[in-house]
């Protein structure tokens, strides 16, 4: 974990019992962001971009988008210390919180892994015939939260590892990647259930897919 998400994960923790997450993180895993400018998270994106334009360069160069991740890296921790420093914590000589294993090594996660690569050839197919569901809001849905899912089931295992290793990170980020997991297995089910009455040669693929998260879903939400 970088030193980064070590600083504000233990800030988390330290704080946890007065502190709630704030609606702008639907933001940073939702398909559809509310993209308001008051949204601390979609307004620096908007300003971010409207910068790029003015300057006459393009918003989604890969260059331009790295730079705008490291300053917003940058000023997020900054505004974190002062925080901190403002209810009396000094976060700026953290003891290292222990490394967690590789996705690969949890088999849980190979599972949900499996079932995005099914996903993945299931849409590769659908665009070589040109089939018509691929340009649906429940495809859309599907793609986006397939692989929301297994960046969460990937997190809220490392969440349970911290909290088995006992070293002070994971409690709280536990809690709200739990609400997240239900969300996403949520709307891949209704994606899923949408995409299964369509007369399409990936009527199959569907049926198995969502056969799998269901047979995955109790183990899903019980990390």
């Amino acid at each position: 974990m970088p030193a980064f998400g070590r600083r504000i994960g233990e800030w988390f923790v330290r704080l946890k019992n007065n502190f709630k997450m704030p609606k702008w993180m639907e933001c940073a895993w939702r398909r559809e962001a509310c993209g308001k400018n008051s949204c601390r998270l979609c307004g620096k994106i908007n300003r971010d971009r409207k910068r790029h334009l003015d300057a006459g360069e393009d918003p989604d160069d890969l260059e331009n988008i790295f730079d705008d991740v490291g300053r917003s890296l940058k000023e997020t921790l900054q505004m974190i210390k002062a925080d901190a420093a403002s209810k009396g914590f000094d976060i700026t000589n953290i003891d290292d919180i222990k490394e967690p294993p590789p996705p690969e090594k949890f088999a849980l996660w190979r599972r949900v892994r499996e079932c995005g690569k099914v996903v993945v050839k299931l849409a590769r197919r659908a665009e070589e015939s040109e089939e018509l569901w691929l340009g649906t809001e429940e495809a859309a849905d599907l793609l986006w939260y397939i692989n929301t899912l297994q960046a969460k089931v990937y997190r809220q295992l490392c969440n349970r590892w911290h909290i088995k290793v006992g070293d002070g990170y994971g409690d709280f980020d536990y809690e709200y990647t739990q609400y997240v997991l239900k969300e996403c297995l949520r709307i891949l089910k209704k994606s899923l259930t949408e995409l299964c009455k369509l007369d399409s040669p990936q009527k199959w693929g569907f049926l198995v897919t969502a056969g799998e998260l269901a047979n995955l879903e109790k183990r899903i939400l019980k990390i």
